[in-house]
């Protein structure tokens, strides 16, 4: 084994260096149990909600594509969003993320999995649900990012190639549907 087991950790102090609509940027410091002294940069995050939207039929799943101005491209990912409306649950962002990037409603949304996503620096969590017996409505376009969004149907049967040339690339969307493949084969 390498370095001590569980070591004990405390923050000391921690500064605000950004307040942004998605997350605060703080700098932090830590010492350890033997007093060493460390500095780390922490995102703090809301958390966020994604929707495995399986169609009806049990063959398809509904994706987006939408630019990512971080990445400067389009990714075909699953539907979600931020946690930034006080007062509502996981299950109602899930419900309204869905709606308003797909233009669906679920009958049933049962949860797959919480995420952590970057570890190393974030303290960001992004819950996955799963979305059945959907009904359709109209989009409900929230932002610049989804109004220019589409929706994708796409075959299960593709997703496994999808996911290993690049297609799919999104690490919530990979989850997710690999999840969804996981369930559907048991």
């Amino acid at each position: 084994m390498v370095g001590s087991p569980d070591p004990e950790f405390s923050l000391i102090d921690e500064q605000l260096l950004h307040a942004g609509y998605a997350f605060d940027l703080y700098a932090t410091t830590w010492s350890d149990s033997t007093g060493e002294v460390f500095e780390r940069d922490i995102v703090r995050h809301r958390g966020a909600v994604a929707v495995v939207p399986l169609d009806d039929d049990r063959e398809h799943v509904f994706l987006v594509r939408q630019f990512r101005t971080p990445l400067d491209r389009w990714l075909l990912e699953l539907p979600a969003g931020l946690r930034d409306k006080d007062g509502e649950s996981e299950i109602e962002t899930a419900h309204r993320e869905l709606e308003e990037e797909v233009g669906c409603v679920a009958q049933t949304l049962e949860h797959l999995v919480t995420l952590v996503t970057a570890v190393g620096f974030a303290d960001e969590s992004i819950s996955i649900y799963l979305a059945t017996d959907l009904s359709w409505t109209e989009r409900q376009a929230d932002g610049v990012e989804e109004e220019s969004m589409t929706v994708e149907t796409v075959a299960l049967e593709d997703l496994a190639e999808m996911i290993a040339t690049g297609h799919i690339t999104d690490a919530k969307t990979v989850a997710g549907l690999l999840l969804l493949q996981q369930r559907l084969a048991s």
